[in-house]
């Protein structure tokens, strides 16, 4: 069976929708936890749940009846927005620590030293690993979202 009518969706509408199911799930699920004594965790994973299943179907039903997007957004980078954004980013040299007092005198220093290097290495392992799993969270996720919206739903400029 063929369906024959095309349905357009604005893309604007559709984000501002998303926000605001993502924001009412999110609630509705930390409400009810309340009562069932569920844990954070729990909280997060039931939302999440739910949230997956809501996108599995919008996007398996958008392609089975032939949904398109219409671009209403343009450029959400220019290179305005992007020198404004940048102008409100905070300086990093606020960040302040101070290590622990060693004491004076050449085994304060050399304990001082080995420290510093100790702390050095654990502190680029972790951000090593840390920025492993991030990045490579966020480009799957970009890879999927680019697929999704670009690839398997057709973009459409115009009626």
């Amino acid at each position: 069976m063929m369906l024959s009518r095309k349905f357009f969706l604005e893309t604007k509408l559709l984000s501002y929708s998303t926000l605001g199911i993502i924001i009412l799930v999110i609630i509705s699920v930390w409400i009810s936890g309340k009562e069932s004594h569920r844990s954070l965790f729990q909280n997060s994973i039931l939302s999440t749940s739910i949230l997956a299943g809501a996108f599995f179907l919008f996007i398996s039903l958008g392609l089975y009846s032939g949904l398109k997007l219409k671009d209403n957004i343009g450029n959400i980078l220019t290179k305005d927005r992007l020198k404004k954004y940048s102008d409100n980013v905070p300086e990093i040299n606020t960040f302040s620590f101070e290590l622990p007092h060693v004491g004076d005198g050449i085994v304060a220093i050399i304990t001082s030293v080995i420290l510093w290097i100790v702390f050095s290495l654990v502190l680029v392992f972790l951000l090593y690993f840390l920025g492993l799993f991030f990045w490579s969270a966020v480009l799957l996720l970009a890879a999927m979202l680019y697929w999704i919206f670009f690839r398997a739903l057709p973009m459409q400029s115009s009626f």
